[in-house]
């Protein structure tokens, strides 16, 4: 039996909002890209309001600049123009941390009138809007997640990490995200409005840039195996359930799904820079960053008969051990993520 936790449902409470700052960094890349989008897409007849979509917002920090910037973008066409502001995730996302964000003086809404945000609990992978509803979609550090890992691989928790053999059924899963993601927001977006979207990505030799730090938690994992710590039936079914697509696996259906390639980038952002891997401490400035993003899709395989305080204990081993080989080797340990960055404009034809 095991948790009703999704695999990408990102730590709550809070958590991952404070220790998301390489998800920020990796996004600015494409944060101009979504002002020009702002001040290009085509605005509706008042009084309906224009909708701004934000597909994958877990906690909120890294969406308040973001949507601000195009919020003022917008505005400078139309200073009257009502706006709403969709924030999309999981319904099992905590929606909480977001909801404080946006009613204190940091959030978007502060000084700005006729600003409306709500937030609907469903995956992207779906539709989320009534057809030609939507005028301008942003979407940062999300895309990359499956909408569930078609199988596991004893051993692996990482795609980039498999044989092209075991990494099959991870690719046609990734296609077929992709694909349903596409068709839905075309169907969603008025003609000529946009997404502008940035995701991890692998370079064309299926490098994603945190092979390193994957290595070292596949090493904790099978060392917490050989204590007795961990059950092996338990490890077995720990994957990380993301696919880091190429440059061409990003555009490969773009034309056919309705969309024009307005631009493209693969750009790179460096943990190392980002909390200092040159520094003391990097071990504990890193390891919240990575149990932000791993503890739930990691250790929801926990089977049913454990208590809570052995789920714990299972869980503070891991990232006690984690810690020491990152401390270890600071270098291999932090990600240079690769990037995908996407301008796409919903087709006219």
């Amino acid at each position: 039996m095991t948790s009703a936790v999704p695999d990408s449902v990102m730590l709550g409470r809070g958590f991952y909002s404070e220790h998301s700052q390489a998800q920020r960094e990796a996004a600015r890349a494409a944060d101009a890209w979504l002002v020009e989008a702002a001040l290009t897409v085509p605005l509706p007849a008042a009084p309906t309001p224009v909708l701004i979509g934000d597909f994958g917002c877990a906690g909120g920090a890294n969406e308040i600049a973001p949507m601000a910037e195009a919020i003022d973008a917008l505005r400078s066409r139309d200073a009257a123009a009502p706006i709403e502001v969709a924030h999309t995730d999981l319904p099992e996302n905590d929606f909480g941390p977001l909801f404080a964000l946006l009613r204190g003086p940091r959030g978007y809404p502060a000084g700005r009138g006729e600003v409306y945000p709500h937030v609907v609990g469903r995956t992207l992978y779906g539709p989320l809007f009534p057809a030609g509803r939507l005028h301008l979609g942003w979407s940062s550090i999300t895309l990359h997640w499956l909408s569930t890992a078609p199988t596991t691989v004893p051993g692996r928790v990482y795609s980039n990490l498999l044989t092209e053999a075991e990494a099959a059924p991870f690719r046609t899963r990734a296609e077929e995200d992709w694909r349903r993601f596409l068709a839905e927001r075309a169907r969603e977006l008025v003609p000529g409005g946009e997404l502008v979207l940035v995701a991890g990505a692998s370079e064309p030799d299926r490098t994603s840039g945190a092979e390193g730090l994957f290595t070292m938690i596949e090493e904790q994992l099978a060392a917490l195996v050989g204590a007795g710590t961990l059950r092996a039936g338990e490890s077995e079914k720990i994957f990380y359930p993301t696919w880091n697509r190429t440059p061409d696996e990003w555009r490969a259906p773009l034309a056919e799904s309705g969309f024009d390639l307005l631009a493209d980038e693969l750009s790179a952002t460096d943990d190392a820079i980002t909390y200092d891997a040159t520094a003391p401490g990097f071990a504990e400035r890193y390891t919240p960053f990575v149990r932000a993003i791993t503890e739930r899709p990691f250790f929801r395989w926990l089977d049913g008969d454990r208590s809570p305080a052995e789920r714990e204990a299972v869980t503070e081993a891991f990232y006690a051990g984690l810690a020491e080989r990152m401390a270890a080797d600071p270098r291999a340990a932090a990600c240079r993520w690769h990037v995908e960055s996407l301008r796409l404009r919903r087709s006219t034809r």
